[in-house]
């Protein structure tokens, strides 16, 4: 396989970083993910909090998550990758959305790279901080990465997804299991 660098910045086709602004929490709304509902490949929706629909078109200002997008933790800890799998959420502080640029880098091979032994060095790499190393949004836009060719890196998320798929079957099953 042949590999091309890209810095990150140029592979992306979206960047969302809500660093530094807290919305207003509400007993009910939109589902709000924070760092702490990111786990290594899944979110955690029981650790989630609600805004109000105002509230989401207010606080949303720099875009809106889509399914599919990739969001990785930025401190407390560093480099815990997920998948939106739903549309409607908002996403707050320590969280950043990532989606590829179309013909260039596959989102979902995005999600498996940041989550590899290579991605997890990048990001140590560019990590700051002595108590809590994070990467700031500056630092994480220049990390080279190297990539495939834009059709063979849709062949290993294909390759891939159903092998998470059947992960999550099985430990729903668990899950219900000791339930």
């Amino acid at each position: 396989m042949k590999f091309e660098s890209f810095k990150m910045e140029d592979a992306l086709d979206s960047l969302i970083d809500y660093r530094g602004k807290t919305p207003k929490k509400s007993e009910e709304g939109i589902m709000t993910l924070s760092a702490r509902s990111v786990r290594d490949g899944f979110i955690d929706y029981s650790q989630c909090y609600f805004i109000s629909d105002y509230e989401y078109k207010r606080f949303m200002v720099r875009g809106f998550p889509k399914k599919g997008d990739v969001l990785l933790t930025t401190e407390a800890p560093l480099g815990v990758v997920a998948r939106l799998d739903r549309e409607n959420i908002a996403v707050a502080q320590r969280l950043l959305t990532l989606r590829g640029k179309e013909g260039i880098l596959d989102t979902g091979y995005l999600y498996y790279y940041l989550r590899s032994p290579e991605g997890q060095a990048k990001l140590k790499e560019k990590e700051s901080g002595t108590t809590v190393t994070g990467i700031k949004q500056a630092e994480f836009r220049k990390i080279f990465i190297r990539l495939p060719n834009y059709a063979d890196q849709k062949r290993v998320t294909s390759i891939l997804e159903p092998i998470d798929e059947k992960i999550r079957n099985n430990k729903d099953i668990n899950d219900n299991l000791v339930a």
